[in-house]
C-alpha cells in the first residue's frame, strides 16, 4: 500500500505511554506492515536494523502492538485494513473487467 488511513486519536489513545523511540518504532513497525502487506520477520535484530532503531527499543513494541505467529509478527489493525484493502482491490478489478460502473440510468 502506498498510503493507509491513519486515526490520530485512536493512535495517541493506544501510545500515550511510550517513550519517543519507542513511538518512533511503533510508526515505523506501521509503516512497515503497511508498505510490505506482509507480517513481520521474526528476526527482532534485522527488523531492528531495518527502521533505524536499537533492538531494545523495537522488542518491547513488538511484544505490547503485534501479535508473534509462524509467520512473522503481525498487527491486527493493520491486517484487518490490508485484508480490507486487497477484497475492495479484486472487486474494482472484476468490475473493470466487466466495463467498469454501471451506467447510471436517466
Amino acid at each position: 500500500m502506498i498510503w493507509y488511513k491513519f486515526h490520530i486519536g485512536d493512535y495517541i489513545a493506544e501510545t500515550m505511554h511510550l517513550a519517543d523511540a519507542e513511538d518512533l518504532a511503533y510508526r515505523r513497525l506501521l509503516d512497515l506492515c503497511y508498505m510490505t502487506e506482509k507480517p513481520l520477520p521474526l528476526d527482532v535484530g534485522r527488523l531492528a536494523q531495518r527502521i533505524g532503531l536499537d533492538e531494545d527499543v523495537v522488542a518491547p513494541v513488538l511484544r505490547e502492538f503485534f501479535q508473534k505467529t509462524d509467520k512473522g509478527y503481525i498487527n491486527a489493525r493493520a491486517h484487518k485494513d490490508i485484508a480490507s484493502r486487497t477484497a475492495r482491490v479484486e472487486i474494482n478489478r472484476s468490475a473493470g473487467r466487466l466495463g467498469g460502473r454501471p451506467k447510471k440510468v436517466v
